[in-house]
């Protein structure tokens, strides 16, 4: 389907979200504007609530298509406007990327929102292990580097402290690649302000009970 005939993509999203700022990183590299509307969690703007009943966001509709995982946003959309290099071309390296890019979300991201977690030492370095073989490169732009960078950053700015970035940051190689894919031009040009972001988190823990980490 000619770019041009493609529907605008519409972006629903939680300020500062870090899985909404995947998308919006993509988006941003490949020259596509979409609609976006703020939709904090639970709080749907009156209308919207056909798309995300549950309040569930981010969440992407495109024409007729309404997906609510960023990872599955991310290759439609590579798909939809012909990103070719949206993954490397040697097949071994794109499993290793699609890899560690599930163990980042099943395992690792939920730390993120998750006060209460203690990580398992053994399985938390298993994962690493993984995002370092994947991680080989310089950081390009692709739905590798995208998935990543913005969780790396969130990690650094709610989380100093936490577990999580502290067994990054010890793997320098890796922390290197991570502080390098989140300083590319795409990343930083749809990040948030990080004072901002870390507001939104603090306060959003003091609704829910957590604590600020």
């Amino acid at each position: 389907m000619p770019e041009s005939s493609l529907p605008r993509p519409l972006l629903l999203m939680d300020r500062g979200c870090p899985f909404a700022h995947r998308v919006l990183s993509l988006l941003d590299h490949l020259g596509v504007e979409p609609e976006t509307r703020e939709a904090p969690l639970g709080q749907l703007p009156e209308g919207l609530e056909r798309w995300s009943p549950s309040g569930r966001v981010p969440l992407l509709v495109h024409g007729a298509l309404v997906i609510g995982e960023s990872r599955v946003m991310l290759e439609h959309l590579a798909e939809a406007y012909g990103f070719d290099s949206a993954y490397p071309r040697e097949l071994t390296q794109r499993t290793l990327q699609r890899h560690a890019m599930a163990l980042m979300d099943g395992s690792v991201a939920p730390a993120l929102t998750r006060p209460d977690w203690k990580p398992d030492a053994a399985r938390l370095a298993e994962c690493l292990d993984v995002f370092e073989g994947a991680t080989q490169a310089p950081p390009e732009p692709g739905l590798f580097t995208f998935h990543f960078a913005p969780v790396w950053l969130r990690f650094q700015w709610w989380h100093p402290e936490g577990a999580v970035t502290r067994a990054l940051a010890d793997r320098p190689k890796l922390a290197a690649w991570l502080d390098d894919a989140a300083s590319l031009a795409a990343v930083q040009r749809t990040a948030p302000s990080k004072a901002d972001n870390v507001a939104d988190f603090q306060a959003a823990c003091v609704i829910h009970g957590g604590a600020k980490g």
